[in-house]
C-alpha cells in the first residue's frame, strides 16, 4: 500500500494533501480521478529517480483501505513523510480536512526546530488551480509556490488544466517532473526526521483563525514606491509588508520572521500595514488584541510619517509594544545611525520607555536576525501581559476557580503559572 513504511530509511517521500470535489449527481464519474492521476504520475517519477520501493513513493488518502482507522492512519503518515505536497485551489483553503493536515504537519516541523532559527522548509506546494494571491492564506503566501522549471502555462491554469486541455499535455508532463524533482530534493536534502503520530482529532484547521488568539503584527515601512531618494531600494517590495532589513542574511520579510516567533509563544499572529489598522493602533477604547509595530527606522526622517509618529507615541495603548529592526550589515543605516536615533527618540520618547527593559532593548539589539528574535520575545509577551490587563476578561467558568481568564479555555491551555500567551503545547 503505498504511503506505508518498509524500514526505518524508507519513509513515505511525500503526502498529497488535496480538496475532494463533491459529485453533482451520485451515477457521474468520481471528480477525483484527476488528482488521483496527478499522484500516479508524482509517484511514477519518483521511482525513476530513486531507489525506493514502490510503497515508500508517496501517500495520498484513496490507498485507505476500507475500515482502517483513517484519523490514525493520517497521523501516521504526516508523522513520518519527508514532504508535505499541499494542492493549492479555491476549496482547498476552505477545507476543514486539509487545513488538519497542514496543522498536523506544520506542528511537526516545528517541534522540530529544537534551538534552530529556521523551520525546515519541507512543505512543496503545488497549484491544483490557480488561486489568486489575496485569497491565500499568510502561512500558504509565504511558501515559494512557483519555479521555472514549472512553466508559465502552469501559473496560468494549474496542474489540472494542463491535464484537461490536450494541446498542454506536454507541458504537464513536464511540470509533473519539476515537481517530482522538487520532492526529491527537498526529501533527500532536509530528511526531516519521523516523530509520534499527533492527537490528529484535536488538531484544529491551520486556516481557521482564533480571533481570542489573534495577535497583531503591523508594518509602518516604506515601499519601493514611498522610500526617499537616498535609501536603497532592495530592502523593499510594493507593500510595507514586504520590507526586508536583514536581506541576505534572510530572504524572508522581517514580519514574516515575526510571525513564527508570535505563533511559538501560542498566539495567532496577523499581519498587516499600519495604515490598514491604524485605528486599532491609535483608537480609544477597548483593545481587540495585543500587538507590535515593527517600525522601518528610515520613517522617522521622512516628515510625511512624523504626524502618525506623534499620534503613535501619544496614544495611551501599552498593549502595543514597539520593534525597530535593522541590520549591522546594512552599511547605509550605520552611516546614519546618529540621526535616525535622535529622530526615533524625538518621535517616540513614550513608546521607547514603555514595558521593561528586556521589550525596550527590542530598538536597540536587532542588528541581527537572531538578535531580533531575542528582542522580539519580552515584547509580545508584554503585549501579552498588558492587554491580560486591559482587555476583554472571561470570568472563572468552575466556581472557585482562582482567577479570570482572557481566553476561553481549551485543551491546550497552559497551567496558571505559565506566562500568557503561551498553550501547553507549542
Amino acid at each position: 500500500m503505498a504511503g506505508t513504511s518498509d524500514t526505518q530509511g524508507h519513509l513515505p517521500y511525500f503526502f498529497l494533501s488535496y480538496a475532494r470535489t463533491p459529485r453533482t449527481h451520485p451515477d457521474d464519474e468520481n471528480p477525483n480521478l484527476a488528482v488521483e492521476k496527478l499522484y500516479k504520475d508524482l509517484r511514477r517519477e519518483i521511482l525513476e529517480h530513486t531507489f525506493l520501493p514502490a510503497s515508500a513513493a508517496g501517500f495520498m488518502d484513496m490507498d485507505m483501505a476500507p475500515g482502517v482507522e483513517w484519523e490514525n492512519r493520517l497521523a501516521t503518515e504526516l508523522a513520518t513523510c519527508r514532504v508535505f505536497l499541499p494542492l493549492y485551489s479555491r476549496r482547498y483553503f476552505q477545507s476543514e480536512q486539509c487545513g488538519k493536515e497542514w496543522a498536523a504537519f506544520d506542528l511537526r516541523r516545528r517541534l522540530h526546530l529544537d534551538g534552530r532559527r529556521h523551520i525546515p522548509e519541507v512543505i512543496v506546494p503545488a497549484f491544483w488551480v490557480p488561486v489568486p494571491d489575496f485569497e491565500l492564506p499568510d502561512m500558504a503566501r509565504s511558501i515559494q509556490f512557483t519555479h521555472p522549471d514549472l512553466g508559465a502555462h502552469y501559473l496560468e491554469r494549474g496542474l489540472y488544466g494542463l491535464m484537461k486541455i490536450s494541446r498542454y499535455r506536454d507541458h504537464y508532463r513536464s511540470a509533473v517532473h519539476a515537481l517530482a524533482r522538487r520532492v526529491i530534493e527537498v526529501a533527500e536534502g532536509v530528511r526531516l526526521p519521523p516523530m509520534a503520530p499527533c492527537d490528529y482529532g484535536s488538531i484544529k484547521s491551520a486556516f481557521t483563525r482564533d480571533e481570542e488568539r489573534r495577535f497583531l503584527i503591523a508594518v509602518l515601512a516604506h515601499t519601493t514606491a514611498t522610500r526617499t531618494a537616498p535609501r536603497d531600494a532592495r530592502f523593499y517590495g510594493s507593500s510595507p509588508c514586504d520590507w526586508n532589513p536583514y536581506q541576505p542574511e534572510d530572504p524572508r520579510p522581517v514580519a514574516r520572521i515575526a510571525a513564527d516567533v508570535v505563533r511559538r509563544l501560542g498566539f495567532e499572529p496577523d499581519i498587516g500595514t499600519f495604515h490598514h489598522h491604524r485605528d486599532e493602533l491609535l483608537g480609544a477604547g477597548a483593545p481587540n488584541c495585543p500587538a507590535i509595530v515593527l517600525l522601518d527606522v528610515w520613517t522617522v526622517l521622512d516628515p510625511q510619517y512624523r504626524p502618525l509618529l506623534e499620534a503613535f507615541d501619544q496614544a495611551e495603548r501599552p498593549w502595543v509594544g514597539v520593534v525597530v529592526p535593522w541590520s549591522g550589515t546594512d552599511a547605509q543605516t550605520g552611516q546614519n545611525a546618529p540621526a535616525l536615533r535622535a529622530a526615533l527618540r524625538a518621535l517616540l520618547p513614550a513608546k521607547l520607555a514603555q514595558g521593561r527593559p528586556a521589550a525596550r532593548r527590542a530598538v536597540s539589539d536587532t542588528s541581527t536576525v537572531a538578535g531580533f528574535e531575542t528582542a522580539l520575545r519580552p515584547v509580545v509577551e508584554a503585549a501579552g501581559n498588558s492587554y491580560l490587563r486591559h482587555g476583554r476578561v472571561f470570568p472563572p467558568q468552575v466556581p472557585g476557580s482562582d482567577r479570570p481568564r482572557l481566553w476561553p479555555l481549551t485543551p491546550d491551555d497552559p497551567g496558571p503559572d505559565d506566562p500568557p500567551g503561551r498553550k501547553g503545547r507549542q
